[in-house]
């Protein structure tokens, strides 16, 4: 599992993703609806790039080796129990901003 982030900043908007300086001559690149669902979902949560079709893996692996979007791996989850006491996030308030 990898855990993608993106190396540049993007608009999510109107149901694309428009990614500045990743196109063609550092142009805004503009993904599609489908490579936009895709972009999302793999910045969203940790990705199996194994159990993608290929097109979307090779898409996103593209990325990567156009310095768009950086990998590394996921971090582990526990699955037996932990030692200490588990304490649960805290979550910051949502400023009026986000989401816009």
């Amino acid at each position: 599992m990898l855990r993608i982030t993106s190396e540049l900043p993007y608009l999510d908007q109107a149901g694309h993703v428009y990614v500045p300086l990743a196109g063609p001559a550092r142009s805004c690149l503009k993904l599609n609806r489908h490579a936009s669902r895709i972009w999302r979902e793999a910045l969203r949560r940790p990705v199996d790039l194994d159990t993608l079709p290929e097109p979307d893996r090779d898409f996103l692996l593209g990325l990567t080796r156009n310095g768009v979007l950086r990998t590394t791996p996921a971090p582990a989850t526990a699955s037996g129990p932990t030692s200490g006491p588990a304490s649960a996030p805290v979550l910051a308030p949502a400023s009026p901003s986000e989401g816009v």
